[in-house]
């Protein structure tokens, strides 16, 4: 679609160049041709450094002027103005086109008048529509009577362009400047309709990337879970943690657990001695002893590095509770000063024991734990099994 919208720009932007081509070629009326000059001659005389502005003379020839009129005003100019009249004034007389025009002048000099002439047509239309003056010979002067009765003869006749096309009143002369404004105008619209196509492209480019960041920090989400998970289920399969680059040894797992429930259906098979109750002997349930160990960031291996029974401001970020000393849970501890100093280094302090939506670009000040996570004591140290989800606030 860009491109077939621009491939039209260009063909427009060609007819227009061809339109005004013919509009150069095509002879002007005396009017024109006379306005032409005069125009000519102001911007020399401005190039030479003595013109009045374009303002004045239009304010004080509204309809026009021509080379006499500027004679009038820059004749004190003295031989400054007396050589550009007499240059301008042998050519009013021969009239011509556009392009007759354009070689009288420098490329420069053309530039200022080409918009100023093709104003004065746009505003003067009844100008163009003048039939074109026919060049007189100076061997014709004897049949000037010849020449009243053939303007006589032919008054009602249609007008007759130079080369020979008959033009009148329905074919006036700026109408392949119409036409050129016309082009333009399209090709405009063109190539306005070219950018905001672009610009529709690149916010669906936007969007698409934000959706798609999206699921992978979804993906990435379940990833995390599915390791947490797969953790747990090695923890209790073969009693120990997976440690980072290390394979799950399947057919360990798969036996194991069968000598597991063997063991627990030879334990449910034997006989078991009931022990004698006393009934005046009041009974007591064995209740674990409630410990609260304060943890600092967990190492490569999700294990924590630092772990105390008090709390250690600038090390503890985590409180585990464990009533056994072999299984706990934890959650970030609740206090400002451990969210300020967790919130320095997220990646280091909290990605390896905490999940959640996007916890690596911290947008609040404060860290509330939705989901505690699990730990297991495994080889003298506290291992992470299952993450705790956390977001932020504030």
């Amino acid at each position: 679609m860009k491109r077939l919208t621009l491939f039209m720009a260009a063909l427009i932007c060609l007819a227009t160049s061809a339109l005004a081509q013919i509009a150069e070629n095509q002879t002007l009326s005396t009017t024109l041709w006379k306005q032409g000059i005069a125009t000519c001659a102001h911007y020399t005389a401005h190039a030479r450094g003595f013109a009045k502005k374009i303002d004045e003379i239009k304010a004080k020839y509204p309809q026009g002027y021509t080379l006499d009129d500027l004679n009038e005003v820059y004749s004190n100019q003295g031989r400054k103005w007396e050589k550009i009249y007499n240059e301008f004034k042998d050519e009013e007389g021969k009239n011509g086109s556009i392009s007759d025009l354009k070689e009288l002048v420098t490329p420069q000099i053309w530039k200022l008048v080409e918009p100023e002439f093709q104003a004065f047509i746009t505003d003067h239309p009844e100008a163009a529509q003048e039939v074109p003056a026919q060049p007189q010979d100076a061997n014709a002067e004897g049949n000037d009577k010849d020449a009243e009765q053939q303007q006589a003869e032919g008054e009602n006749a249609p007008a007759v362009a130079s080369d020979g096309s008959s033009c009148g009143l329905t074919c006036p002369a700026d109408l392949p400047l119409w036409l050129g404004i016309l082009g333009s105008l399209l090709g405009l619209c063109a190539l306005l309709t070219a950018l905001s196509n672009r610009g529709k492209i690149k916010e669906m480019r936007r969007t698409f990337a934000r959706e798609l960041d999206r699921t992978n920090a979804n993906l990435q989400e379940f990833s995390t879970d599915a390791a947490d998970q797969m953790k747990a289920l090695s923890i209790r399969l073969t009693g120990k943690a997976i440690r980072n680059n290390e394979p799950l040894d399947i057919a360990q797992a798969d036996e194991e657990p069968e000598d597991a429930v063997k063991e627990e259906l030879m334990e449910e098979v034997e006989p078991v001695a009931a022990a004698p109750v006393d009934e005046n002997e009041p009974q007591q349930e064995e209740e674990g002893e409630v410990m609260n160990l304060f943890m600092s960031k967990p190492d490569d291996n999700d294990d924590f590095t630092r772990v105390s029974d008090t709390f250690e401001p600038g090390n503890s970020i985590y409180v585990l509770t464990t009533f056994d000393g072999q299984h706990g849970t934890f959650e970030v501890i609740d206090k400002p000063e451990v969210h300020r100093f967790a919130l320095m280094m997220p990646a280091e302090n909290l990605i390896r024991a905490c999940s959640g939506n996007a916890i690596q670009i911290p947008s609040g000040s404060r860290i509330i734990t939705d989901r505690a996570g699990e730990a297991e004591f495994i080889d003298g140290r506290w291992h992470v099994v299952v993450k705790a989800i956390i977001h932020y606030e504030g």
